[in-house]
């Protein structure tokens, strides 16, 4: 079993050690020497994120133990996986069979025990603070890898709290607010043509807002309101009137070979859509599986929810494998936190920060590995585990080729480094 074990430096530290001082090196040269760090060739162009949102019970998925006391024991049975040493739920046989072709992170840990922070935590690699909102990595990779105009580079299937954070909302997520159905010609509201509207009006009515646009400019040439507006405004028109957007949209016609691979629930139909946006052009998708927050009835809820994670999750690699674009495409799933190893009195698992785990493949990833683990009561990771949000974000900017400890400006020109306190986790990279 592969570890993932490191010191932190903090930012006083180095200041303290007169790195900036003596060398006229900035804040973000410095914290990358200081964790030995440099630019690295990009091995992905692309992710597809799986938000298990609410947060899966880590006991009663891939983070099995064997022998422990009823109060925190699982009503599942675990299976034999294709990986060595790994045992997972008797409800993600799909997954069991493909743990060959992803990597297993475990004992990820952190202190964010509720929802929003615990989202916005993984969204970006930063711990949430007050003082400043971090953008989400598809805001960050539509600045740093920008792709087709007539295609969003950054959408979410179907909705996403996942925001641009300081960059404003000119980077924001697409949602397409629906997912497609079986067999179905998928319409996203906002890009199709509605009946009776054609693109000749469409033009005509650009034009006209083309001129107010100029006029709305000369009342405030400031307004980061203005911007996203512009920004939306120019996306919405190349969208609608790009026969390629419209076609990168319809699943109906992906090939069958492909649209066989995915079954009809919404969690494997949103994959289906997503593959097809990256391999159209689209830099980051995120797909969002919810229901995950089983504080009543833990075992009903996740015996529930985990065939449509097996089958999309497993589904997704072999689509982008057979597309020829698993090798540039980082494929992750995971949940905010993990859930209670004590089971309440509702029959339920609270809120769990102190263990979770990420399944990440594709891009770059050395699949086969398992990397950290959590103790043998499930309560916290090891004592040679130190992992955290941080470090993941880190590392999927390190398969973008993007320098995680580069500098951004907030609206008020504060100098902010991308993900300060993350670390490649360069294990799991081949």
């Amino acid at each position: 079993m592969a570890g993932f074990t490191k010191g932190r430096i903090s930012r006083r530290g180095v200041l303290q050690a007169g790195v900036l001082g003596a060398t006229g090196l900035t804040l973000a040269d410095a914290l990358r020497m200081a964790h030995g760090e440099s630019g690295s060739k990009a091995s992905a162009d692309a992710v597809l994120f799986l938000n298990l949102a609410g947060g899966p019970a880590h006991l009663d998925t891939l983070d099995m133990k064997e022998n422990l006391p009823e109060e925190t024991r699982s009503e599942f049975k675990s299976i034999s996986s294709k990986l060595s040493g790994l045992s997972v739920c008797e409800h993600l046989p799909k997954i069991a069979a493909a743990a060959d072709q992803f990597t297993l992170i475990r004992g990820i840990s952190h202190t964010t025990g509720d929802h929003p922070q615990g989202q916005a935590y993984i969204a970006a690699g930063n711990r949430p603070n007050p003082a400043v909102k971090y953008p989400s990595y598809g805001s960050v990779i539509m600045k740093e890898l920008p792709g087709d105009p007539d295609l969003p580079p950054y959408v979410a299937i179907p909705q996403t709290e996942w925001s641009a954070g300081y960059m404003g909302d000119s980077f924001a997520p697409f949602k397409t607010n629906a997912v497609p159905k079986p067999g179905e010609r998928f319409a996203v509201r906002g890009i199709s043509l509605a009946e009776g509207v054609t693109v000749d009006k469409v033009n005509r009515r650009e034009k006209l807002l083309k001129d107010l646009d100029t006029r709305l400019r000369e009342v405030d040439t400031n307004s980061q309101l203005l911007e996203a507006l512009d920004t939306f405004g120019q996306q919405a028109y190349s969208m609608i009137t790009s026969e390629r957007t419209q076609k990168a949209f319809d699943v109906s016609l992906e090939l069958e070979s492909i649209r066989k691979l995915f079954a009809a629930d919404e969690v494997s139909q949103s994959l289906l859509l997503a593959t097809r946006l990256i391999d159209s052009g689209c830099r980051f998708v995120t797909v969002t599986s919810q229901g995950w927050d089983t504080h009543l009835d833990n075992f009903v809820g996740h015996k529930r929810l985990m065939p449509p994670v097996d089958a999309g999750f497993t589904a997704a690699l072999t689509a982008l494998r057979e597309k020829g674009l698993l090798d540039r495409t980082l494929v992750i799933a995971m949940g905010e936190f993990g859930r209670t190893p004590k089971i309440n009195q509702n029959v339920g698992r609270d809120h769990y920060p102190r263990a979770n785990w990420c399944m990440m493949a594709g891009g770059g990833v050395k699949p086969g590995q398992l990397i950290g683990a959590t103790d043998e009561k499930g309560e916290g990771p090891t004592a040679e585990t130190d992992i955290h949000p941080d470090d993941l974000g880190a590392s999927i900017f390190h398969a973008l080729g993007i320098d995680h400890h580069k500098e951004y400006y907030t609206r008020t020109g504060r100098p902010v480094s991308l993900i300060p306190n993350g670390r490649v986790m360069h294990d799991l990279f081949g």
